[in-house]
């Protein structure tokens, strides 16, 4: 992404934000993170709606996206972006495994189907190293490791090839609805609300977002509440049930239903697999 690029976004979200928002801000929200011992990772199939940070300590472990299979080296680190489908395997145990699960703003949260290696740069991993692997902890009160890895996350975001990004960039009219449906997430927004934030008629309005994230406002609506939601299965004290009243589904069959459509999985499953990979 060229300084032109970058500047129009900041004042779309500047707009959209209000004037003390002047400069793009990624927004990276920390779902989980965790250093562990792997001994076993075979896994066919996962999908999420929130990218994922992997850092293995030795070869050995391999994702398979479609008809690329890649190996996680210690001298690379590995970023794979939303709903990228991969299967996972140990094929040498055991490997120490960092790994993060994050959600990130416009435009990075539309990318898909992207695994991205970088090279892991020694300042980048000092601290990452230095902690011990453990079953248990998820690193929460960590406040100077949170740290740590938010700047690697934002370092690492900034690598991203501006070919991927600027196709992404959206009219700062779009920009305020994303961000008004996105604070309601769990409210039912009206198509009349939306049109009269963007200035356009209800049918322009509902073109604008077709012709520019291609999908309706109710899909893009739904879309943040599975992203909401994946946050909130990974307390093992919430029923699916709550989740779903939570972020604004009718019901639990509802919510499975539209749960299931976005990310190829139900939430039992996808709590499942969770637990069964942190476990």
């Amino acid at each position: 992404m060229d300084r032109n690029d970058v500047f129009v976004y900041a004042l779309c979200m500047a707009n959209e934000l209000g004037p003390r928002d002047l400069y793009y801000d990624p927004g990276v929200r920390l779902l989980f993170m965790m250093r562990r011992l792997l001994r076993k990772w075979n896994f066919d199939n996962l999908n999420a709606p929130f990218w994922r940070l992997y850092w293995n300590n030795a070869p050995g472990a391999v994702i398979r996206h479609g008809a690329r299979s890649v190996e996680l080296t210690p001298d690379r680190i590995f970023m794979l972006s939303p709903n990228t489908t991969i299967s996972m395997r140990l094929v040498h145990s055991p490997v120490t495994h960092f790994y993060a699960h994050f959600l990130v703003n416009s435009p990075y949260n539309r990318l898909k189907g992207k695994i991205y290696s970088f090279k892991a740069e020694k300042n980048m991993l000092e601290t990452i190293k230095g902690l011990k692997t453990s079953e248990e902890d998820h690193l929460t009160g960590r406040i100077e490791l949170v740290l740590v890895v938010r700047g690697l996350i934002h370092r690492l975001l900034s690598k991203v090839p501006p070919e991927h990004l600027r196709p992404l960039l959206v009219s700062p009219q779009l920009a305020k609805c994303m961000a008004f449906i996105e604070s309601e997430a769990r409210h039912a927004v009206s198509y009349s609300d939306l049109a009269r934030i963007m200035g356009l008629s209800i049918r322009a309005m509902a073109r604008r977002f077709e012709n520019e994230l291609g999908m309706s406002p109710l899909a893009y609506q739904r879309q943040k509440r599975i992203e909401n939601a994946c946050a909130l299965l990974y307390d093992r004290e919430k029923s699916i049930k709550q989740i779903a009243e939570e972020t604004g589904f009718y019901d639990r069959y509802h919510f499975t239903k539209v749960f299931t459509a976005i990310t190829g999985q139900s939430p039992a499953r996808f709590r499942d697999v969770k637990n069964a990979f942190l476990s």
